[in-house]
């Protein structure tokens, strides 16, 4: 097997040139395939040549970092936890704004109440504590395939139900 940087070499372009058709923003798609390839050498151990070939494995690890960050997006983009961006200076909104802002949070906050514990608490962990599903797997006991069907069947509920409020 070569070493990780002539893999590198020999599919960074092609990688990079995926990701930003993908997401069309020359900046993101720089941070996702600097995410994929820092997991690829992270977890250059599990790759066997044995079973297939680099590419397929690379831009699989490529494509699994787009969807999260869509994920992340849409949860992100409805609603801050934390709401720190109302403390930013420069930030002023006017009262439009803020009351479109509410009515989405109120959207999302009845959309999340009507979600059982256990889905409330794997969406938490996974959008507002930045956990992966082996990670939440390995806090709440589930298996790792189970936490990614609760989280986006949870997903699905709760931008079904803001649609529907």
């Amino acid at each position: 097997m070569a070493p990780f940087e002539d893999f590198y070499e020999l599919y960074f372009k092609r990688v990079y040139a995926y990701v930003l058709v993908s997401v069309k923003d020359p900046a993101l798609a720089e941070d996702l395939c600097a995410q994929a390839w820092r997991k690829a050498y992270e977890h250059m151990d599990r790759f066997d040549a044995a079973k297939g070939d680099f590419a397929p494995w690379i831009f699989t690890i490529a494509r699994n970092e787009i969807n999260m960050h869509r994920r992340l997006y849409w949860v992100k983009h409805f609603f801050s936890i934390t709401q720190a961006e109302e403390y930013l200076p420069g930030t002023d909104k006017g009262p439009l704004q803020t009351l479109q802002q509410d009515e989405q949070k109120r959207r999302l906050l009845e959309a999340a109440a009507k979600l059982s514990a256990r889905e409330r608490d794997v969406i938490s962990l996974k959008f507002y504590s930045g956990l992966n599903n082996r990670q939440i797997a390995a806090v709440t006991g589930l298996s790792e395939s189970n936490v990614g069907t609760i989280a986006l069947r949870a997903v699905q509920k709760m931008r079904h139900d803001m649609e529907n409020l």
